[in-house]
């Protein structure tokens, strides 16, 4: 796939060595060693989309269970053979950190539209939270057996304190009529073997009875335990072999209810450090910004906004911004060669598509744009860096040789090749020769790669050769400095003289050496930098357009929206001022009638006229509203429209030139969207764009 001395040439052990410091245990982190680029894409996807799915919940700041756990294998194992016994402290370990897995398992099993991946690789393994369960009832948070465990431990227990009491009690009179008598020293209390004693000078030792349990360095103190306090010890001391005989009894009870889900426990905690081992892949990619690519199954590499993972760590920490690279190989163009100054970003760009490779190939994210494609090389070729060999007395040249014959003898077309300033090292003209013929067997074999260079004729060849393609990166002329931009479809000038004079080189040796040049090579070298300064400053102008025609747009559709919120406006003053007059005439005949009634006219009459008039109203307004819905010109073209409209219709408002695309219908509503605006707007104010 790639050998060992260029994986330490791309930096990746740094790259391992990220995913380390995100692991919580130690057994992910022996896992990130075997982190290795694989030629399968069918092996890798499934662990990167696994990747992928916890990274989305990382960044988003979602839930995700606790991952720590103790290495409990060796204590699964034991737990295996019949009749074995876990202590208290290994038990404890043992539901702390299945309470972890379950949680774990729970989550998944959840949440299996949203990481289906890594459902598909929890969904047979076993929740048991029997076990946990079992544990807890006989461990407390401390891992200690409780004394409801058992009856007999609890009765055990509570003679042991008793004893303890009635011991202490004996003992402090004791030692209050020592200390009275004057036989005792200051520190007069100690232990030996769990025997409390007491410090005796060694001329009172006959004026304490008891068991001597040992002598001072001196010799001048005796430890004595009191013959007061031996016949109640004795009794504790008896006490405590029969609770430790209840305790491995309880623990081997335990022991023997949860041996039989030893298996489903082994493969859920294997899980837990494979989970946490992917979780250690998605905090690097939240730190890089990372994606996954779309993968393709022919070999293609298209990267869009890519940048060196190691360098975006560096520039984060202290705030600078990391330059992008966008590169395509394609069928068509499928070598790729970069000119430019020294120091231009050449090498880095070669090295972040090496790195990004490999990463992508071992199952990590890389930091690039989601719209890049990618595919998998069954190999990568690297000739990068001195290769000079003082053990087997090569040259630098000599060496390139050989890496390069070693090249030649693999490529094709599932072959990737980063080659850096190939063909250097030797006689300049025969060099070149060199790297001439070497990328036309490149081109011919098909291959896929990258190679940077300062000779003129292999940027010449370049232009010219079916398969490849120049590129260079951009060099400011005005203030003599590198933007580390990859330029593509033209070659790059090295800036020799221009970048001699910037670090200071003697003027008259400059001037000397354009001197010896061949004008030709010259005129062509300022051209190229001249094509290169016109490109960035009609590069710079196109942004400033788009940019320009962007926010014409925006104002365009503000200006749209806020003419229809002003007809709506009207419409509704229009309506309200309408309503208001209606209650006006509605209000003066109301007057009249009270008025007929106030002066006690008839009112059987005055009854009669206000229900005819409110009967004639009414029959007014339903023929009204019935006219005005058949003569109506805005419910014409509503009944219209209605017929004619479908979801994707194109459609202008009244007053309006822009083009939207109608999104949803409802009732004499729908929903158009202008550009990156949405609205929803009445039926009466939208025509089809075909209509006049």
């Amino acid at each position: 796939m790639i050998e060992a001395k260029h994986l330490d040439l791309l930096q990746f052990e740094k790259i391992r060595s990220l995913v380390k410091e995100n692991c919580f245990g130690e057994l992910a982190s022996g896992l990130c060693d075997d982190i290795y680029p694989q030629s399968s894409a069918e092996h890798v996807l499934p662990e990167l989309e696994r990747v992928r799915e916890l990274s989305g919940i990382l960044a988003a700041g979602g839930f995700l269970p606790s991952l720590e756990y103790t290495d409990i294998r060796r204590d699964l194992t034991y737990l295996q053979r019949e009749g074995s016994q876990l202590q208290e402290d290994q038990l404890l370990a043992l539901q702390k950190t299945f309470e972890n897995v379950n949680s774990l398992i729970r989550f998944l099993k959840g949440r299996k539209a949203d990481l289906p991946r890594f459902f598909e690789i929890s969904d047979e393994l076993q929740v048991h939270p029997q076990v946990v369960e079992a544990i807890s009832m006989v461990l407390d948070s401390e891992g200690q057996v409780k004394d409801r465990a058992s009856p007999d431990l609890q009765r055990i227990r509570k003679d042991i304190r008793e004893q303890r009491r009635e011991s202490d009690k004996r003992f402090y009179h004791h030692i209050a009529q020592l200390r009275k008598d004057g036989f005792l020293r200051e520190n007069e209390e100690s232990f030996f073997n769990g025997r409390r004693t007491l410090a005796v000078p060694v001329e009172h030792k006959s004026e304490v009875p008891g068991f001597v349990h040992g002598k001072s360095e001196s010799g001048k103190t005796i430890f004595i335990e009191p013959g007061q306090t031996m016949g109640i010890n004795n009794e504790i001391a008896e006490l405590l072999i029969d609770e430790r005989r209840e305790l491995n009894r309880i623990l081997r009870e335990l022991c023997s209810q949860i041996r039989p889900y030893v298996t489903d426990m082994r493969q859920a905690f294997e899980f837990m450090v494979y989970a946490d081992f992917v979780r250690a892949k998605a905090r690097l990619a939240v730190d890089l910004n990372a994606s996954l690519p779309t993968i393709k199954k022919d070999f293609s590499l298209n990267l869009q906004m890519a940048r060196h993972p190691i360098l975006f760590l560096q520039n984060k920490k202290t705030g600078k911004s990391t330059i992008p690279l966008n590169m395509s190989l394609n069928d068509e163009e499928r070598i790729l060669v970069i000119s430019g100054p020294n120091a231009g970003g050449k090498t880095i760009a070669l090295k972040t598509v090496g790195l990004l490779q490999i990463m992508l190939q071992s199952g990590l994210l890389i930091p690039a744009s989601e719209a890049s494609e990618v595919s998998f090389f069954d190999e990568i070729l690297i000739d990068m860096g001195d290769t000079q060999s003082i053990e087997n007395e090569l040259s630098t040249y000599s060496a390139k040789l050989k890496t390069m014959t070693r090249i030649l003898e693999k490529v094709n077309q599932a072959t990737l090749v980063l080659m850096d300033e190939f063909g250097s090292g030797t006689d300049p003209e025969l060099g070149s020769a060199v790297a001439e013929a070497v990328l036309e067997s490149l081109v011919k074999s098909k291959t896929r790669g990258i190679i940077t260079s300062h000779f003129g004729n292999v940027k010449l060849l370049a232009d010219t050769l079916q398969g490849s393609f120049n590129g260079s990166m951009l060099f400011d002329i005005e203030h003599l400095e590198p933007l580390y931009q990859l330029s593509v479809g033209e070659p790059g000038s090295s800036y020799t003289f221009e970048v001699a004079e910037k670090v200071g080189f003697p003027i008259h040796i400059i001037e000397r050496a354009r001197e010896k040049v061949d004008r030709d090579k010259l005129k062509l070298n300022r051209l190229l930098a001249e094509v290169q300064s016109q490109k960035a400053r009609l590069s710079e102008e196109q942004e400033r357009l788009e940019h320009e025609i962007f926010l014409g747009k925006i104002a365009k559709e503000k200006y749209l929206e806020l003419f229809l919120q002003w007809e709506q406006r009207i419409q509704k003053e229009r309506e309200r001022k309408i309503e208001m007059a209606r209650q006006a005439e509605f209000g003066i005949k109301y007057l009249r009638f009270l008025e007929d009634w106030n002066q006690k006219k008839d009112r059987k009459d005055i009854i009669k006229r206000f229900i005819d008039g409110i009967t004639a109203e009414t029959k007014k307004q339903e023929a009204l509203r019935k006219q005005n819905k058949l003569d109506s010109f805005s419910q014409k073209k509503i009944q219209r429209l209605k017929g004619a409209l479908r979801i994707g219709s194109k459609v202008r408002v009244l007053n309006g030139q822009e083009i939207g695309i109608v999104e949803e219908i409802k009732d004499e509503k729908v929903l158009v969207r202008f550009g990156l605006h949405k609205m929803t707007v009445g039926m009466q104010n939208v025509m089809l764009a075909e209509e006049k």
